[in-house]
């Protein structure tokens, strides 16, 4: 083939004797010319601020115990927990789920003392938090004071704490 009949092939070609489909695009073609829109923000919704701690399933008195926390005893009136959290992470985490009460804390450790937690009122708990070598540990004591025993009258009472109404052992056998 010549020079010549080579040419007249391409021209033929390129004029529409022969059409090759467009390169397809990634977009669809009404999305190609659309304006460019600004991309969204990178961060979930549902990341966590530094040091916010999940509430957990598991309930220490009616208190919620964060997720990353682990019970290693429950008995009836304390029970205590460790994880991997620094001792201002699990403050800030109780501060927020305990009324009342006071609360002191310093570098290594935090305690929260006659708080109450909104849904179990008449149990006054004290939450004490210690630095640990593998984060902190947890006690959550139930501190809420006996009810005085109810006692009709004065003698009872004097009898109640051992002695006669006219303040003598009740039973002197018993001098401890």
């Amino acid at each position: 083939m010549s020079r010549r009949s080579a040419a007249v092939l391409a021209l033929v070609a390129l004029a529409g004797g022969c059409k090759r489909p467009a390169p397809a695009s990634d977009a669809p073609p009404e999305q190609a010319s659309a304006p460019i829109a600004a991309a969204p923000d990178p961060t979930p919704v549902d990341h966590l601020a530094p040091g916010e701690l999940l509430e957990g399933p598991v309930r220490a008195f009616g208190l919620p115990l964060p997720r990353a926390t682990a019970v290693k005893g429950a008995f009836v009136d304390v029970t205590y927990a460790s994880g991997p959290v620094s001792v201002h992470a699990l403050a800030h985490y109780f501060r927020t789920r305990l009324r009342g009460g006071r609360l002191h804390e310093r570098v290594d450790e935090a305690t929260f003392e006659h708080a109450t937690v909104p849904g179990n009122p008449g149990v006054e708990l004290r939450v004490h938090i210690l630095a640990a070598a593998d984060g902190s540990t947890v006690e959550i004591r139930d501190s809420t004071p006996p009810a005085a025993p109810s006692l009709p009258d004065e003698p009872s009472r004097w009898r109640q704490v051992g002695l006669t109404p006219q303040g003598r052992l009740a039973d002197p056998s018993h001098l401890e």
